[in-house]
């Protein structure tokens, strides 16, 4: 029951009924959703193979952004309760998320719920107006938006349903049965691409594009890899160029929603060079002067339009090292597992897909804060626990086998544990803790955005 109640609070993340349905208008739904998550978990005990907080390198990195988001705020009462909930969301959902059954079901829920909002949204282009898109598709000059807190901008909405498609190729289309390859995958693949080519989103064109790539990339073999790549080199671009407002590509610097966002990147790097921590959680916002015809328009509040930027300014450096820590302990769990099964390995590739769309997309729109992050990390903790736990059984099993082995040879030879594991290469000890690897892996991420950013700032 608990799973059930995982997925609804899902299909409250991305739906969002409380935003559109006139009962529900103002509603906070999301509370008594938590709370009975939280009551049947605790009545019925967590079926988690590793129970329990702090158990796994997410876990401490995810008390730590808590600790130092607090900490760090100027209101401490507002971080303190504001915060606790997307920490909830982490430690519920890395509970819930038991086996290896459940993490397939959560996945294809959410690619679910991505079609579901591809479909609101080109309903509302036929007159099926749920959630009053028609409004918000006319104010942004008829590029699809969703008249929901979450897609209310064409970005948005492109950047979360570009990953249905991809998304799809790997829960239906890739060792699939027939129904999936050729009705599922393509009705799913179709209904995105249309939606998304309706928000007119470059952004989304080129997260598409990458994770497009990827699809025969990871766990491919390398001659697969080398092709995918050159062929992506060589006719990627063009591809790319026939889409809608991607011309404007070729010359961003006349762009002046481009320029927009890089007033705000210069103030908000100019508070990460005067303070290391930031103006506190959710507090920096960059107000500039713009010019439209000979009106000027002054203190305008203008968004970062990028996750690591605005962490950057409301957290510092330091607090944009640990949101970044947080992505790569989720990745370096997925890179390192070696799946047993297709059931094991699509649910690792899957969830990869979707959290290299979300770095990708951190560049482009604004979601540092949002429940997705919170799932993403809490999604790859679970798969973290249920390999680490199985991997600890396969170590016991070998140590049998070297003990059972040695007692028949007699004690004048030992059999080396080393040998015995030589044999089986899936059998290893799999990482747990924070070490050295994993703050130079923060330490290098942090140094990239940084220079990625000065790098932006200095050429456009």
């Amino acid at each position: 029951m608990d799973f059930i109640f995982a997925l609804i609070f899902l299909a409250t993340y991305y739906i969002r009924p409380q935003d559109w349905l006139p009962g529900l208008a103002g509603a906070n739904v999301v509370r008594p959703i938590m709370a009975g998550w939280f009551a049947l978990l605790v009545a019925g005990g967590s079926r988690s193979p590793m129970r329990g907080v702090l158990r796994t390198p997410h876990d401490w990195v995810m008390f730590i952004y808590y600790a130092y988001v607090v900490w760090n705020s100027p209101t401490f009462m507002g971080a303190l309760i504001g915060f606790l909930s997307l920490l909830a969301f982490y430690l519920l959902t890395v509970q819930t998320l038991s086996d290896w059954d459940r993490i397939l079901r959560y996945l294809r829920w959410w690619n679910g719920l991505l079609l579901a909002v591809s479909v609101i949204g080109l309903l509302s282009l036929i007159g099926v107006d749920l959630t009053g898109a028609g409004e918000r598709t006319v104010f942004n000059a008829g590029r699809l938006a969703l008249g929901t807190w979450l897609h209310n901008n064409p970005n948005a909405l492109g950047h979360s349903v570009i990953v249905t498609l991809p998304l799809s190729y790997l829960l239906f289309f890739w060792k699939g049965g027939a129904s999936g390859r050729f009705l599922i995958f393509p009705v799913f693949g179709v209904v995105a691409l249309a939606c998304v080519w309706q928000t007119q989103s470059k952004g989304a064109f080129l997260v598409g594009g990458v994770l497009c790539v990827l699809l025969f990339v990871i766990g491919r073999p390398k001659v697969v890899q080398v092709g995918a790549i050159s062929l992506a080199a060589i006719l990627g671009v063009g591809a790319l160029s026939f889409l809608p407002r991607m011309e404007s590509m070729d010359n961003l610097q006349s762009d002046q929603g481009v320029q927009g966002r890089l007033l705000a990147w210069e103030m908000a790097r100019t508070v990460t060079r005067n303070q290391p921590t930031g103006t506190g959680w959710q507090t920096f916002v960059a107000y500039i002067d713009w010019k439209e015809g000979n009106v000027l328009h002054r203190d305008i509040p203008k968004a970062t339009h990028s996750s690591y930027v605005q962490v950057g300014a409301d957290l510092g450096i330091y607090g944009l090292f640990i949101y970044l820590l947080g992505l790569w302990v989720a990745l370096r769990t997925l890179l390192r597992m070696k799946s047993e099964n297709d059931e094991q390995e699509r649910c690792r590739r899957g969830l990869l897909l979707l959290l290299i769309a979300n770095l990708i997309s951190g560049w482009m729109i604004n979601r540092q804060y949002h429940t997705e992050y919170f799932l993403l990390i809490g999604t790859a903790a679970a798969m973290h626990r249920l390999y680490k736990v199985r991997q600890d059984q396969l170590l016991q099993e070998a140590e049998a086998a070297r003990l059972e082995e040695t007692a028949e040879r007699g004690d004048a030879e030992v059999v080396d544990l080393g040998a015995v594991l030589s044999a089986n290469p899936r059998v290893r000890p799999f990482w747990n803790r924070l070490d050295i690897w994993d703050l130079a892996a923060g330490v290098t991420m942090t140094w990239l955005t940084i220079e990625f950013w000065d790098y932006m700032l200095a050429k456009l």
